[in-house]
C-alpha cells in the first residue's frame, strides 16, 4: 500500500496553472459584472440547446431555429457569438427558440443571473425575487397552507434544518437562488451563524449541480463568481475559505462517482438523484463522504498567528477532511477514528504539534 505522503501527493494537489488563473481572475475581480454574468447565462442556454437538439455547431443551431435566415442568402452565423460570450440573444430570438425548445427561455432569463449581478441591491425586493421562483420553492420558503397551496398572506420562513433539507433536495437553480437570497439577508443582518450555515449549503448545492454546470461548460467560472461573492465574503471567524476551482471540480467528480458505488437504489429522476446526494453529503452513507466533501477552512492570519488552541482545532478539522477525501479518492470506506488512515494522519498531526511545541 502507498505511504501517507504518496497518497497526499496523489490526491491533494489543487494547483491551478497560470493560464487558468489568468482566465478565471476576471470573474474573481468582477463578480457582479453584467458582461460576465451574461456570458455565463448565454453559455448555459446555448449548450442546453445543443443537448436538447443534438446539434453541435452554431450554424446547425441557427439553421434549426431560424431557417428563414438560411434561404437564398449566406448564413449570418450570428450564433457563433453566443458560445464565445460575445453577444446575448434578444427577447425576440429567446421567445422564438423557446417555442421549439420549451424551457430554454427560463434558463437564460432565470432570476439567479440577475440576483448574482445585483448582489445586495436585490435585498430591498427579496420577496419579489423569491416569488419569481418555482412553486415548490415558494411552498418551502413561505410555508404551505393546510389545503396544500401557498398561504394567502405570505410569511417568509426563518432558515431552519427543515427548510435547508428541502431546498437542497430540489437541486436546481431555483433552490440555489433562494439560498443566495437567504445568505445575503443574513449577512446584512449580521447573523454570522446562519450566514456560515447558508454558505455551506450553497457549496453543497453547487457540488450537487456541478455535473450540469460542467456539461454546460460554465462550472469553474460560475464557481469563481460564488467564491468571490459568497464564500470569501462570509465571516468564518478565525478561519478563511480554502476551496479553489480545482478542488471544487474534483469534489464534483467524487460526489457523482461515489453515487454509483452505493448499494442498489431506485433512481428514476433527477429528484431521486438529489435525495441520494443529500444523504451522501449528510453522512448517511458514511462519515468519510460527509467529511471528505465538506468545505475546507484554513487559519486566518489576518490578526496574527493562530493560538495553540486555534491551531489544534484547525489541525483536527483538516485531518478529518483529509481522512474522508483520501478514502473517497481511493474508493474505500473508512472507519472514523479507527482505521489505518486515521491513525497515520493522527501520528503525522501529533509529530507536527510536537515540533511546534519545541519551537515555542
Amino acid at each position: 500500500m502507498a505511504s501517507l505522503d504518496q497518497l497526499k501527493q496523489a490526491f491533494i494537489n489543487f494547483r491551478l496553472d497560470d493560464a487558468k488563473i489568468n482566465y478565471l481572475q476576471q470573474f474573481a475581480n468582477n463578480p457582479y459584472d453584467r458582461r460576465l454574468i451574461n456570458r455565463l447565462r448565454t453559455h448555459y442556454w446555448y449548450v442546453g440547446l445543443q443537448q436538447k437538439t443534438q446539434l453541435t455547431t452554431a450554424y446547425q443551431l441557427e439553421k434549426h431555429f431560424e431557417p428563414q435566415n438560411n434561404i437564398g442568402t449566406p448564413a449570418k452565423n450570428k450564433w457563433s457569438k453566443y458560445p464565445a460570450g460575445k453577444h446575448k440573444p434578444g427577447p425576440t430570438l429567446i421567445a422564438l427558440v423557446d417555442a421549439k425548445a420549451p424551457g430554454s427561455a427560463r434558463e437564460i432569463n432565470h432570476p439567479l443571473w440577475e440576483v448574482l449581478r445585483l448582489g445586495d441591491r436585490a435585498l430591498p425586493k427579496i420577496d419579489v425575487w423569491l416569488e419569481k421562483l418555482e412553486p415548490r420553492v415558494q411552498a418551502i420558503v413561505y410555508g404551505a397552507s393546510k389545503e396544500g397551496g401557498i398561504s394567502i398572506v405570505k410569511q417568509r420562513q426563518s432558515y431552519s434544518s427543515e427548510l435547508h433539507r428541502k431546498l437542497l433536495k430540489l437541486g436546481n437553480l431555483d433552490a440555489l437562488t433562494a439560498l443566495v437570497l437567504y445568505w445575503r439577508e443574513s449577512k446584512q443582518r449580521g447573523n454570522h451563524d446562519h450566514n456560515r450555515w447558508q454558505a455551506e449549503d450553497i457549496y453543497r448545492l453547487l457540488l450537487m449541480m456541478g455535473v450540469d454546470f460542467y456539461d454546460r461548460r460554465i462550472a469553474e467560472e460560475l464557481y469563481v463568481v460564488f467564491l468571490a461573492q459568497v464564500f470569501c465574503q462570509t465571516d468564518w471567524g478565525d478561519r478563511k475559505f480554502a476551496v479553489n476551482p480545482v478542488h471544487y471540480s474534483w469534489a464534483v467528480e467524487l460526489l457523482h462517482s461515489t453515487l454509483y458505488r452505493l448499494p442498489a437504489q431506485s433512481v428514476t429522476s433527477w429528484t431521486d438523484r438529489c435525495k441520494l446526494m443529500y444523504k451522501l453529503l449528510d453522512g448517511q452513507y458514511g462519515l468519510y463522504a460527509r467529511f471528505g466533501l465538506d468545505i475546507v477552512l484554513s487559519p486566518n492570519w489576518r490578526y496574527g498567528p493562530p493560538t495553540e488552541r486555534q491551531l489544534i482545532s484547525w489541525q483536527t478539522d483538516f485531518m478529518t477532511w483529509q481522512w474522508g477525501w483520501i478514502h473517497l479518492c481511493m474508493e474505500t470506506v473508512g472507519s472514523y477514528g479507527q482505521d489505518w488512515l486515521w491513525l497515520e494522519l493522527e501520528k503525522e498531526c501529533n509529530t507536527f504539534r510536537g515540533a511546534q511545541n519545541q519551537i515555542r
